[in-house]
């Protein structure tokens, strides 16, 4: 099982209503990303592979800039995982990832990796276990 580091709040799985509720966090994050760096990091964040396909439509919680189709599906570099409605916040607000993460995709140059099948089996296999031991809920 390979284990992977929530990407900050965006780690959270939860429903749009739960995630709704995490709005002021996410807009005392806007602004933190410079300008030039917010596509690069988006693209990055939307070119993972998906590693829990979620169904259902997210909403911009922030403003009423974006809507998203799988919002809170998950992706996963092989070391973070998130959101997938995340890289729409660091497009449209700017908003301010954790710095391990900045640090760890600038010495990939904003590349994703590939990751094989197997690992991302593996990390599949982390979330089931994550979701086991939190009954269900958001992790």
């Amino acid at each position: 099982m390979r284990q992977v580091t929530p990407l900050g709040l965006f780690g959270d799985s939860s429903s749009q209503s739960h995630f709704t509720g995490r709005a002021d966090e996410i807009r005392e994050l806007s602004g933190q990303l410079p300008v030039n760096e917010r596509g690069r990091v988006a693209e990055y964040l939307r070119t993972a592979p998906v590693i829990i396909a979620l169904m259902g439509f997210t909403e911009d919680v922030v403003g009423t800039e974006f809507s998203v189709m799988g919002g809170s599906a998950l992706h996963s570099d092989g070391t973070f995982y998130w959101r997938r409605d995340t890289a729409e916040y660091v497009e449209t607000y700017g908003t301010g990832l954790p710095s391990a993460f900045m640090e760890h995709g600038a010495r990939l140059a904003w590349r994703v990796p590939s990751l094989t099948d197997e690992e991302v089996l593996e990390i599949d296999d982390f979330f089931m276990f994550l979701r086991a031991r939190t009954k269900g809920t958001s992790w």
